[in-house]
């Protein structure tokens, strides 16, 4: 079974101090914020090592992805943006109404207010966990290349899922839980997929991943500050320790992105399918409890039952 791939060395620029503060980016941090949106407009300036050690285009199905490690930093040779041609180009261009509509759901602009509630949050993390198992058990199974070319180790999350879970929950947090309605339409997506057109999982893994790596760090860090998170806790899942240089990282990634040999029919699908995904994005939103004005109302409750022992 072919694992995951890691990222060359020769990315990580120097480690980036402190996460940020704000962003509602939520579940999406995929698509889900407006620091999504920002950082995807700016991002990917960042360039890589020089090409002398790319990796093969494509890997062998058994082969486990080893890279070169160099010491040249992110920043020292400026290349072509990969975003600006290609299926990078063809995605953000495609799906850029998808992004607006899910930045402006009840859940996401009510968390920008600073409204976001401690109950709502778990019930998102736990959605999370249903969707992500069913993602990377896809990725790692798959019989499409380009969906194993693009799946790095780094970008995997259900183990950092499962330490918010069982911070919210418990030990015992796994017979707590279901998949809502909307996240088992969302994992029944991925598994259709994963077994009948296999290459429609790069639009999966473009859509949550790049999410989770700009506009999630920055919602863990305004989770941890608006919903009382003592030291991080619960925020695992927006953290990526072994990703330093987050813009160097997407910036490969797109690159590799548009290695990839597909037809124009075939990136078209794609682009359609990331479009279906942020739908099933929204729908998680919007199967929240993300009123801004319910939200107020239970951090207004929450607080008297605090002042009166009852919390």
């Amino acid at each position: 079974m072919p694992s995951a791939r890691r990222l060359p060395k020769r990315l990580f620029g120097a480690r980036k101090s402190g996460l940020g503060a704000a962003l509602a980016s939520l579940f999406l941090a995929l698509a889900t914020s407006r620091a999504l949106s920002e950082a995807f407009t700016a991002g990917a300036r960042a360039s890589s090592a020089a090409r002398a050690g790319r990796w093969p285009a494509m890997l062998a199905e058994t082969q486990v992805a080893e890279r070169p490690a160099t010491k040249v930093k992110a920043a020292e040779v400026e290349e072509e943006n990969p975003r600006k041609h290609g299926l990078a180009l063809m995605l953000d261009e495609g799906t850029r109404k998808s992004h607006s509509m899910a930045e402006n759901t009840q859940f996401v602009t009510g968390f920008f207010k600073g409204l976001g509630n401690r109950d709502s949050f778990a019930q998102l993390v736990t959605s999370l966990y249903f969707i992500y198992q069913a993602m990377e058990e896809s990725f790692q199974t798959s019989a499409d290349a380009g969906v194993r070319h693009l799946d790095f180790q780094e970008l995997r999350r259900v183990a950092a899922i499962e330490e918010d879970l069982a911070y919210f929950y418990g030990p015992s947090w796994r017979e707590q839980l279901r998949p809502s309605p909307a996240a088992e339409r969302y994992c029944e997506r991925i598994r259709e997929v994963a077994a009948e057109t296999p290459q429609l999982l790069i639009a999966h893994q473009y859509t949550r991943y790049l999410g989770d790596l700009f506009g999630g760090q920055m919602m863990g860090g305004m989770a941890e500050s608006s919903l009382g998170l003592e030291d991080g806790k619960g925020t695992s899942f927006y953290r990526f320790p072994q990703i330093p240089d987050t813009k160097a990282f997407i910036t490969e990634w797109y690159r590799e992105l548009n290695s990839l040999p597909l037809s124009p029919e075939e990136k078209e699908a794609i682009v359609e399918e990331a479009n279906l995904v942020f739908r099933l994005n929204i729908d998680i939103l919007e199967e929240l409890d993300g009123s801004p004005l319910a939200a107020a109302w239970q951090l207004v409750a929450s607080f008297f039952r605090t002042k009166l022992g009852l919390a």
